[in-house]
């Protein structure tokens, strides 16, 4: 009897820790197949129109998926210790604890344990996978895409698969993306239209700046202006910039965004803007960001712990519920504050980190109350309000019956 006295903390924890754990990555499954839902269009356009397997879309879900893990773990683990805790403390599990000596603080050990984990897994996701994930997608789908457009080409017809160009080949070689005979009607510039005719041209790529372009050799240019001028060109190579129908700004945009960018380019090109006399507030902002979501996963354990062993009554619905309401407000005062940072309105580290602040602040004291067993009225009114409303709507419905 003596031994299991001893080892009842390491007991506890261990059982705490599992109920947590196995809730989290529940909660993480669900969030993640939820969210690719989102997707399903893109998944079917990339299947339908280009043709593309199985193992595509693995890798093109594989490359998304940071995206959505960056705000799915910190929600994950503030839902799943809500519901952990509030079957803990209906089940009188956590009276036990209390009875036989443990604090709130010390039964809160696993989940911290696990918000530690929580914290490094979500870091490496914001930090590395995330601008890794939106480039690798970007030309996983450029990818596809120039295979479309080479596959695409038909000879002898008027092919029409590139943005603002008609293209004409006597012969194509699919497979090395050589053309002959060819001629080009070219209606992208407004002012002037474009029609090129030579003797052969090659189809190539640019991963890096992910561009398609086609190498022309041995032909003419033919232009009309608006003046009514009439010019010829003759050239013995000339390089066509192509831009596919589908997805223009995907496939032929050059430059990085913010999302693509990984610490030490974000700060280089701080310095760069700082050097240039511009504001950089939208990527210091998006700098700490990557840091600043991760931390989150602390502020939310300090709600979580505190509003699961409340002694209201409860479901595992109504702790998804709170979880989601907290979560929902967190990322809206954070939107809000980042949005006020861009402006100039609020310094932009402070409007990055402001959320946690007021949040880990407000956690804190929640925490605090709960762990002197003080109640909290604000969780006893709205308690009180919900059954008074389902009071009143039973009411008018048993009225409605007789």
């Amino acid at each position: 009897m003596s031994y299991i006295f001893r080892n009842m903390p390491k007991i506890i924890n261990f059982y705490i820790f599992r109920e947590t754990a196995t809730a989290f990555a529940l909660t993480i499954a669900i969030f993640a197949a939820t969210s690719l839902l989102s997707k399903v269009l893109k998944l079917v356009e990339l299947m339908v129109n280009y043709g593309v397997g199985p193992f595509i879309i693995l890798k093109f879900i594989l490359f998304i998926m940071p995206s959505f893990l960056i705000y799915i773990i910190p929600m994950s683990f503030l839902i799943s210790t809500l519901i952990v805790y509030n079957r803990l403390s209906s089940d009188n599990e956590i009276t036990a604890m209390k009875a036989s000596g443990l604090s709130l603080v010390r039964i809160s050990m696993p989940v911290a344990f696990i918000a530690f984990l929580a914290y490094i897994i979500s870091s490496f996701f914001t930090l590395y996978a995330f601008p890794l994930g939106n480039l690798s997608s970007k030309r996983l789908l450029y990818d596809v895409a120039k295979t479309k457009a080479s596959l695409g080409l038909k000879e002898m017809i008027f092919n029409d698969v590139f943005d603002g160009l008609i293209l004409y080949a006597n012969r194509i070689k699919a497979e090395t993306g050589e053309l002959d005979g060819i001629f080009i009607s070219d209606s992208r510039d407004e002012k002037s239209s474009y029609v090129i005719a030579a003797k052969a041209g090659v189809l190539s790529s640019d991963p890096q700046s992910m561009k398609l372009i086609l190498n022309l050799s041995n032909g003419t240019i033919h232009r009309a202006e608006e003046n009514g001028l009439y010019k010829i060109i003759t050239f013995n190579t000339y390089n066509l910039n192509l831009r596919l129908k589908e997805n223009k700004t995907e496939y032929t945009d050059a430059s990085k965004t913010n999302y693509e960018l990984t610490i030490d380019q974000l700060q280089n090109r701080i310095t760069d803007i700082k050097k240039a006399g511009h504001n950089p507030a939208q990527y210091v902002i998006d700098l700490h960001a990557r840091f600043a979501l991760p931390a989150s996963i602390f502020v939310f354990g300090l709600f979580g712990i505190p509003l699961g062993i409340q002694r209201v009554r409860t479901t595992k619905f109504t702790s998804f519920t709170v979880g989601m309401v907290i979560a929902l407000f967190y990322y809206m005062l954070s939107t809000a504050m980042e949005s006020l940072g861009k402006k100039g309105v609020i310094n932009p580290i402070l409007a990055v980190w402001g959320a946690d602040i007021l949040f880990g602040a407000a956690g804190a004291i929640i925490f605090y109350k709960a762990s002197k067993d003080s109640p909290m009225q604000l969780l006893l009114w709205l308690q009180e309000k919900k059954e008074a409303t389902a009071l009143h709507f039973k009411g008018m419905l048993m009225r409605r019956k007789y």
